[in-house]
This record gives C-alpha cells, sequence and structure tokens, in this order.
C-alpha cells in the first residue's frame, strides 16, 4: 500500500477550500438542527457562530468566534449546549452553554480540530485534531481520556447510537472503546484515499464512510457502508464531487449527503432523490428530528431548507 505524507494529509483540507472555484471566505463548513427542531447552528469562515429559526431561517442570535475556521458544531442530545470546535490553536474546542451565553474549554488539546461528537448519553464528548489524537471530555471539559486513532489525522468520528464505541476515520478506519482501546482497524481500498465523512446507522449495525477519493487525482469518490467486523455491505460511486458531510434520518431508512448535490439514498446504497448538481458544493447537511426536512450549508455561503425529496423549500445567502 502506498504511504501517504502526513504534511500532504494535513494540508488537504485548505486545498479542498480552494476547489472547484470555491470562495473559502464564504464557505459555511457546520450546519445543524437543535434536537427539538426549533433551531439550527451554523458557521465556518465568517467569525461568528449563528443561531437561526429553523423555519424562516432569519438569525436568531450570534456569537463572536473571530480569526477561526470553524469546523463543526454538535448539539447536546438532552441539553441546550453546543460543543463548537475550530481549525485555530487559540481557540481548538469548547462548549457553549446556550442558556446561560458561558463558553467552557476543552483542556489538554495540542492541535487544531477536526471532529466532534457526543456519545448517545451526552455524558462524553469526543474531538479528534489533525494530528491523529482523539481526546474523550466530559460535560464540565475535563479530560476522561486520550489516544491515537490515526498517525496521519483523524477527519471524522462518530459514537456509536447504543453504546461507548466510536469509530473515526483518516486514511484508515477504526473502532475504539471509551479507554481508546481499537477493537477493529482497517483500509478500506488497496490505494490509499483520504476519507472525510462517517456515520453510523441509528441500529448500530453498520457504518457509512464518504471519501475524497485517490489522493493522485482525486478520482473514484465513494461511498462505503461496513460492519464493525471490517466487511463492505455496498459501494456507490460516480459521484461529481467529494463527500463531505452524510447524515442519517432519524429512523435509519434515508442517508443525505453533501456532495455537488443534496443526495438522498436507502440504507442499501440506492439514490432515490438528488437535487441538480451545481458548482456550490455543499458542506454542511443534517435532518430535522421528524425526518421531514434536510438542512444544507455550501461553499458560496447558502443555507438551503429541503423536503425530505431533496426538493427545495427556502434558502437564504448567509
Amino acid at each position: 500500500m502506498k504511504i501517504l505524507c502526513k504534511s500532504i494529509f494535513l494540508l488537504l483540507l485548505p486545498v479542498l477550500l480552494s476547489s472547484q472555484n470555491e470562495n473559502p471566505k464564504e464557505t459555511l463548513w457546520t450546519i445543524m438542527f437543535s434536537p427539538d427542531g426549533k433551531y439550527i447552528a451554523t458557521g465556518g469562515y465568517q467569525d461568528v457562530l449563528t443561531i437561526l429559526d429553523a423555519q424562516s431561517l432569519e438569525t436568531v442570535k450570534t456569537y463572536q468566534v473571530p480569526d477561526v475556521i470553524l469546523s463543526r458544531v454538535k448539539w447536546h442530545p438532552t441539553q441546550n449546549k453546543l460543543a463548537v470546535i475550530t481549525q485555530s490553536t487559540t481557540f481548538k474546542a469548547k462548549i457553549l452553554d446556550l442558556d446561560h451565553d458561558q463558553w467552557t474549554a476543552l483542556s489538554g488539546l495540542n492541535s487544531a480540530s477536526r471532529a466532534v461528537d457526543w456519545n448517545y448519553t451526552g455524558e462524553y464528548l469526543a474531538v479528534s485534531d489533525l494530528e491523529g489524537i482523539v481526546s474523550i471530555f466530559d460535560t464540565s471539559g475535563n479530560l476522561i481520556s486520550s489516544f491515537r486513532g490515526d498517525k496521519k489525522g483523524v477527519t471524522d468520528l462518530d459514537w456509536h447510537p447504543l453504546k461507548n464505541e466510536l469509530v473515526a476515520v483518516g486514511s484508515q478506519i477504526g473502532i475504539y472503546n471509551l479507554e481508546g482501546d481499537t477493537l477493529n482497524s482497517f483500509y478500506p481500498t488497496e490505494k490509499e484515499i483520504f476519507m472525510l465523512c462517517v456515520e453510523w446507522h441509528p441500529s448500530g449495525d453498520f457504518f457509512v464512510i464518504g471519501d475524497y477519493g485517490d489522493l493522485e487525482k482525486a478520482e473514484n469518490k465513494a461511498l462505503r457502508f461496513w460492519n464493525v467486523k471490517g466487511e463492505k455491505l455496498h459501494e456507490v460511486t460516480g459521484s461529481k464531487g467529494e463527500y463531505r458531510n452524510i447524515r442519517w434520518s432519524p429512523d435509519g431508512n434515508k442517508l443525505a449527503t453533501a456532495t455537488d448535490k443534496l443526495g438522498i439514498y436507502t440504507k442499501d446504497g440506492e439514490l432515490i432523490n438528488a437535487s441538480i448538481s451545481s458548482e456550490d458544493y455543499l458542506w454542511g447537511v443534517d435532518w430535522s428530528p421528524d425526518g421531514k426536512q434536510v438542512i444544507t450549508s455550501s461553499s458560496q455561503g447558502k443555507i438551503t431548507l429541503w423536503n425530505n425529496k431533496a426538493e427545495k423549500i427556502k434558502n437564504v445567502d448567509y
């Protein structure tokens, strides 16, 4: 297997942002519904974290996060708190208590952050960095454990929906427990690729990864469905754009993907609905808690609300 230079791996994300005629200063990297479906959190290069009304898409409140690239936001499953991570060394990762407008910094982080997720109970928060370290925190920001997930960088991770295990991706796929013990680790292809996103199915029986394709020509972009044994269940190829983010509907019947378009797939990898392909590539994607709507954010700063058939309801320029 061809070995990927770590420096190339770490530099690839900014390269992605400047591709496809994108303006990095407009890009909204992340977007997410609140658990009650009333609000949406989003951010990117704009120096602010923004809370929107979920139906009108009007701004409810903003929080200043100057001079950072806001990578991901993740709403706590039961509390009105947001985990916020950035690609800055000054503001790496924090928890925002929205009821009291209070920030809590996460201790012990040495590098900019790339991925974040609460476990199924909301008791633990996992954060990864581009140095390949995964750190686990409690809701007060105290470090519980830390371990190396991928020596070339962890670009995304996702907690199992029913137990304290997580899957992390970068140059390889790894499954770990709370203490950082490796339960399984494998490469998805013979030729090394760059994986951008991963999501467990709500059943916990399998997960899906989305990738950038191979490193040489950015070809062969794919969605790949895996079980915990490392057995490939399904593979979807042929996308024009890399799979930047993916999200399962609450009932697990549909998978939404953010590429050059919004794609909606069955749990067996069949494409059933898609928006029109555009040069305004999508970055963030999330389902409403009732599974009736999808929200996306784009490289040109557009926020779009869709129905569950990938039909546009409304959009706003951020």
